[in-house]
């Protein structure tokens, strides 16, 4: 197919699976700070896997309805490249996070139908950054392994760079790239070998079979 789109690896927590996420150069690395999360990561052990970073993957902290204060605290321990924004959070609270911390910001939306992916674009593509189209969440907001249907996608146009997550894996990438044309993956459950677990050689073959597309 020979798409280039870009890689984010999410839920990132222990140092071998950073190690791996690093040398594959993928290009994105989530880290996620929302104690209700299997993948959840302190401040101090976040702190403990930068010091294994590159100089090109972009880190990117997870935060699900967060504070200002909470950001003050992830800003100040971490700076990442990029706050991720997972929960409720309207245009209004982005626009207020983003003027606050000066951060770029990526946006999570759960993606139902046509219509009403459009009218979240619109809402949120003047703002944030990135848009992150995800499946809708029945527990935890991302991470939870479902799709949704991608041919919701088809033509789709953003002003901003978009990435496509939800349920992707090493044997539905291709089929999701094709469908899709997405210029972005985000992945997390489908690295793992039990939830909140991610696996070196799945990271590994996933990256693999990604650049060869």
């Amino acid at each position: 197919m020979n798409n280039l789109f870009e890689i984010k690896v999410c839920g990132i927590n222990d140092k071998k699976s950073m190690n791996t996420a690093v040398k594959c150069k993928v290009d994105y690395i989530g880290l996620v700070f929302y104690p209700n999360s299997p993948r959840n990561i302190s401040i101090n052990l976040s702190k403990e896997l930068l010091k294994l970073r590159n100089k090109t993957t972009k880190i990117v902290a997870l935060t699900v309805n967060p504070n200002d204060d909470f950001l003050n605290v992830i800003k100040k321990n971490i700076n990442p490249d990029y706050i991720q924004l997972h929960g409720n959070e309207n245009s209004r609270r982005c626009l207020d996070i983003k003027q606050k911390i000066n951060l770029p910001l990526i946006k999570g939306i759960n993606v139902t139908n046509k219509v009403d992916l459009l009218r979240t674009n619109r809402e949120f593509e003047d703002i944030c950054d990135i848009l992150l189209l995800d499946a809708p969440s029945e527990s935890l907001p991302g991470g939870n392994g479902k799709k949704f249907d991608w041919d919701i996608l088809k033509d789709f146009k953003s002003k901003k760079k978009w990435m496509l997550a939800g349920g992707l894996s090493i044997e539905n990438i291709e089929n999701a790239i094709d469908i899709t044309k997405a210029p972005a993956i985000d992945i997390s459950s489908g690295l793992e070998i039990r939830k909140g677990i991610k696996d070196s050689k799945l990271i590994e073959d996933f990256v693999i079979k990604c650049k060869s597309l």
